[in-house]
């Protein structure tokens, strides 16, 4: 970790969600920051919990943009003004504008776009966590930054436990229609379409739809600066998508299309990198049933924890109308077996591995 090059401080200007969880991440690097927001509520909030000074460093290395994507631009201008010795880095969404922008300024080798893949569906600074970042990717887009400049934001990135990951704005602008502004559109619509759905039948809902649509209680207000500033590439994302859901649509014969639908996306979504950026198919996935009853998970996870086996990931799912949940486990497919064994003798009922 190379932090070297930010142990002067840190500045940020705006104390929302991202702003705050990486106030709070940086000072538990033990790196010096200071916050700085138009409102005086969130910035008093994010003060609170401990995510920096409300007064700006005198002469901080970085200073971070982490304010709302349509005024982004103008506040890394006037931050780049206002702060002659550090490098400016912003955290939105779509880098292109910024950066395009910036290249015409005297100051571009002191600019450095960044993006961390990280956020939650929850806004404010009372959503923040210090370890949003941490094993997230965090993509560092150069431009005609320095080569000191850009090791600056890197220092950021990995200060607070990030992957770091390089991208030319363009590239990077492209990609994250595809993995994160089109999902958000997906979710929501799928959520929206629920209005068809009478209130007597929606506890049918399980597991899937709730996943699917968990993003659909994100920020509007954001989502309409993203997307307006990502015009081209969500359209063309938009666009891919449309195309696949009308060739199943207007197939003849809708099952063969649809499996061919499913199969095929079954084949991609093993190529998204899980935990750690190992691939999916190195998880298998047992799921237990559990009594909906105070302390069963907690003896499910000290059941698991005694099969000296590691969770990668874990969901729960309650069972309309029964007295039971469903818990999802996922772990190393080399441990599969052994646990399975382990909690079965342990009186779990496992109903699948």
């Amino acid at each position: 970790m190379n932090t070297s090059r930010v142990t002067r401080g840190v500045h940020i200007i705006g104390a929302g969600l991202i702003g705050t969880s990486l106030g709070l991440a940086l000072r538990h690097a033990g790196i010096p920051t200071s916050l700085e927001d138009a409102n005086q509520k969130a910035l008093h909030l994010a003060h609170s919990l401990g995510a920096g000074e409300t007064h700006a460093l005198r002469d901080p290395a970085c200073v971070v943009v982490a304010v709302p994507p349509a005024t982004t631009t103008e506040v890394v201008l006037a931050a780049l003004q206002n702060f002659p010795d550090a490098v400016v880095t912003d955290l939105a969404s779509v880098k292109a504008p910024v950066a395009d922008t910036v290249a015409r300024s005297t100051h571009a080798h002191r600019y450095v776009g960044s993006h961390p893949m990280a956020g939650r569906e929850i806004s404010g600074a009372q959503g923040a966590q210090g370890d949003l970042f941490r094993a997230r990717s965090w993509v560092v887009c150069a431009g005609a930054g320095s080569p000191k400049s850009v090791d600056v934001v890197v220092g950021i990135a990995e200060a607070v436990g990030a992957d770091v990951v390089h991208m030319e704005a363009q590239a990077h602008d492209h990609a994250v229609a595809y993995v994160s502004h089109v999902p958000q559109l997906l979710s929501s619509a799928l959520a929206s379409n629920m209005e068809k759905v009478s209130a007597e039948h929606l506890p049918l809902a399980g597991a899937g739809l709730r996943d699917m649509t968990r993003l659909a209680s994100s920020d509007a207000a954001l989502w309409k600066e993203i997307a307006g500033l990502n015009v081209e590439d969500v359209r063309a994302a938009l666009g891919d998508i449309i195309t696949t859901l009308t060739r199943i649509h207007d197939a003849h014969d809708i099952g063969p299309a649809v499996e061919e639908l499913v199969a095929h996306g079954a084949q991609e979504v093993a190529r998204i990198p899980g935990k750690h950026g190992g691939g999916r198919d190195m998880w298998a996935e047992i799921t237990v049933i559990v009594p909906d009853t105070g302390g069963q998970l907690l003896k499910l996870l000290t059941a698991i924890d005694e099969a000296n086996v590691n969770i990668e990931d874990l969901a729960i799912e309650h069972s309309p109308q029964q007295p039971v949940g469903l818990v999802r486990v996922s772990v190393q497919e080399e441990t599969a077996a052994a646990l399975v064994t382990h909690l079965t003798t342990q009186g779990w009922n496992v109903v699948e591995a």
